[in-house]
């Protein structure tokens, strides 16, 4: 983790790098035009050569031949100041710190707090440096775990200094994001290892430390105790593998209003009999994002202190294919007594979904649920990687979701769940079926699935298939698993409360 510490003087900042931002067409400011001076106006030259022109993310190192302590500045294109919102401050800032490591600097000092920008973002510097440390702690997320060979060339950075006039509102944006980025690279962490350590009971030690560290409580149930609890859903997906499965239950309780989190956690997916393609078979580790991301945000909540009732909830085991596995045909009963055709084994998630929300309703009582799944190939059809496909049926907190997929850009796109959809997940010989009749829309079947298990419950189905991982690093995300979730439901629940 970089550490991160604040100076009010930008001129007396010591590091290897000092990162600053400039837009374009815009006259330097006072403190720009101060730093220029003690540069012999090395800034002003490299504008007036066209050398920098402040276009967003366009990257100018001058030297600062030791007349400060900074060895290095960079300068950063922020664009155009009319279209610069918190979420572009999170781009720069993400940007530069992966430019400055590349640098081989082991600090940098960061100046981006001092930029002052329109629109309708909060402005306060809390706001802006949990911005600038959240991004700067993500973007420098690397999972080198397993590397042995030239370890020593990987390149880190090791602190930051913050320049900022307010240091009381700034230590309090930097801490929260110190908090809110640990959770979410535990996200990165396991959905990037691989399913021969993360399984299961994995999982299940990693929510007993927690519990022993933080004011959680929790519950585990093992495959003997799903059985006598009648979750034959669960019990159906496991039946292939040689690892056990889990049922963890944590609580954290410090507030009037509740909410239950519940995340697939299918630790390998091989899609059981309706056996997989081979391409990118190897990604199917990723299945238990869901479990990671409930895993993480129970952890923020209780360090955040959030005053809520939060359950988190999280079904896990493995979908294999064996002599033993579940084969399509086949017929079980869920948790509350519907009755469940599996027609294909690969539609794993929305069983052990349906056991973990059903349970959760009857035995929790939250006001709320909101499960998270890598549920379907569908909603990157329809989404891309750029938003989580959100169904559900609380109108009124679905919108919250939205507005703090907006604040954290952990976006959400609401799907419909009209009746229109329900005919096809009716079975002739069972109460529901685990795959629609049509191929169409088959994040909306899922849901449409998953609701047959709720009675009453306020409910919203997040499907992060699209937003769990990328092949490609972006400004602050990484290759591989995003932890994307985390700072949503933390934000969510922020307003939930109010």
């Amino acid at each position: 983790m970089v550490n991160i510490t604040t100076e009010k003087n930008i001129l007396e900042a010591k590091a290897d790098v000092l990162v600053v931002g400039l837009f374009e067409q815009q006259p330097l400011s006072s403190m720009m035009q101060q730093l220029d001076d003690a540069l012999n106006h090395e800034i002003s030259n490299a504008i007036t050569q066209k050398r920098f022109t402040g276009e967003l993310k366009e990257i100018c190192v001058l030297s600062t031949q030791g007349k400060m302590p900074a060895k290095q500045i960079l300068l950063i294109g922020l664009g155009d100041k009319k279209e610069f919102t918190l979420e572009t401050l999170r781009k720069v800032s993400g940007v530069a710190a992966k430019e400055a490591r590349e640098m081989n600097a082991k600090s940098f000092a960061n100046a981006l707090l001092l930029v002052d920008f329109e629109g309708k973002d909060e402005k306060n510097e809390e706001t802006k440096a949990l911005a600038i440390a959240e991004a700067t702690i993500l973007g420098l997320y690397q999972f080198t775990h397993y590397k042995t060979v030239d370890k020593e060339k990987i390149k880190k950075i090791d602190s930051m200094i913050l320049i900022g006039n307010n240091a009381e509102q700034i230590s309090k944006g930097i801490n929260k994001a110190m908090i809110l980025t640990e959770c979410t690279n535990l996200v990165r962490d396991l959905v990037n290892e691989p399913s021969n350590v993360v399984t299961p009971s994995h999982l299940a030690a990693i929510a007993e430390k927690m519990a022993k560290e933080l004011p959680l409580k929790t519950q585990i149930f093992d495959k003997k105790q799903l059985e006598k609890l009648g979750m034959n859903a669960i019990l159906a997906v496991t039946k292939g593998s040689a690892e056990e499965p889990k049922f963890i239950v944590l609580s954290y309780q410090n507030g009037k209003k509740s909410m239950a989190i519940v995340g697939k956690g299918i630790t390998f997916d091989s899609g059981g009999l309706s056996l997989k393609p081979e391409e990118h078979m190897e990604d199917m580790k990723i299945d238990m994002a869901g479990a990671a991301t409930v895993l993480a945000t129970m952890k923020a909540a209780a360090m955040l202190k959030l005053p809520i009732t939060l359950f988190g909830v999280i079904p896990t085991c493995e979908n294999m294919p064996s002599g033993t596995a579940v084969k399509p045909g086949d017929i079980v009963t869920g948790f509350n007594g519907k009755t469940i055709e599996i027609l294909n084994t690969d539609a794993e998630g929305r069983l052990v979904l349906s056991d973990a929300l059903a349970y959760t309703e009857k035995e929790l009582h939250p006001e709320l649920a909101i499960d998270l799944a890598t549920l379907t190939g569908a909603v990157i059809v329809a989404l891309g990687s750029h938003a989580a496909g959100m169904m559900g049926t609380d109108q009124k907190n679905m919108d919250l979701l939205v507005e703090a997929g907006e604040e954290t850009f952990e976006r959400v796109w609401q799907l419909p769940l009209w009746d229109e959809y329900k005919e096809n997940m009716k079975s002739d010989l069972a109460d529901v079926r685990n795959i629609s009749k049509i191929k169409e829309a088959g994040s909306i079947t899922g849901a449409i699935f998953l609701q047959n298990f709720i009675d009453s419950m306020p409910w919203i189905h997040l499907d992060i298939a699209g937003t769990a991982s990328l092949n490609d690093e972006r400004e602050y995300l990484p290759k591989g698993g995003t932890g994307y979730g985390v700072r949503l439901l933390i934000k969510f629940m922020e307003k939930y409360v109010q």
